[in-house]
């Protein structure tokens, strides 16, 4: 009798181990994890914005004046990007006349730029060598959209080629493309006329003493 309350009892403490084996308890949360990647593009000037020119004698009329490193540009960028200028007007603004004889009317395209970087295997429209600012007509520059004709300091119009537009970077990691210094130049000549300049003057044919002002337009944007 007591043998068979022995196997018995035995019997129930090994059912109780193997249901408890086969029946673990678990439990699960989640996470939804979403990230928003925003592209991001700055242009900063580090040079003071505004650059001035003083004829004052016959030898800076003859020669002209250049402002080295006039402008310096960096441009930090998550996506690829197109930097160009232009003219934001097709003339320079008088703001005081010093004689009353002569041409105020005188064209954007007497400032000439040079870039420290090479932008002509993207565009011919660059500034590997001193070239005249094309005025905002000229500059083919419609509601801030540049053309074929829009002068490029770095990338091109289109976005299928393989040199139409730069690499996402910044100025501090990448300073041979994202870091430009621009020269400025004019040579008013005498009478100034400005012989450089790709466009004439209409009328007079020889500028007016003044004081004149010119708004430059850097403008970048995402690869256009």
């Amino acid at each position: 009798m007591k043998r068979l309350l022995i196997v018995g009892m035995l019997s129930v403490i090994f059912f109780g181990a193997s249901q408890t084996a086969q029946a673990q308890l678990s439990d699960e949360e989640y996470n939804y994890v979403t990230m928003d990647l925003r592209g991001i593009l700055n242009l900063t000037m580090t040079t003071n914005p505004q650059v001035d020119f003083s004829f004052k004698t016959i030898q800076e009329y003859q020669q002209g004046i250049t402002r080295f490193n006039a402008t310096q540009l960096e441009v930090d960028a998550t996506l690829a990007w197109d930097l160009f200028v232009y003219a934001n007007t097709n003339t320079w603004t008088q703001v005081e006349a010093y004689s009353t004889n002569g041409n105020a009317a005188l064209p954007a395209e007497v400032l000439e730029l040079r870039s420290s970087i090479d932008n002509s295997t993207y565009s011919a429209e660059g500034f590997t060598a001193f070239t005249s600012l094309k005025g905002l007509l000229n500059s083919g520059v419609t509601g801030g959209t540049p053309t074929a004709t829009t002068q490029f300091l770095a990338g091109a119009v289109g976005t299928t080629g393989t040199n139409d537009s730069y690499a996402p970077g910044t100025a501090a990691a990448n300073p041979t493309t994202n870091s430009f210094r621009l020269d400025m130049r004019m040579v008013p000549g005498i009478p100034a006329t400005f012989p450089n300049s790709t466009v004439a003057m209409t009328g007079p044919d020889y500028a007016q003493a003044g004081y004149y002002y010119l708004e430059v337009v850097y403008s970048l944007v995402e690869d256009l």
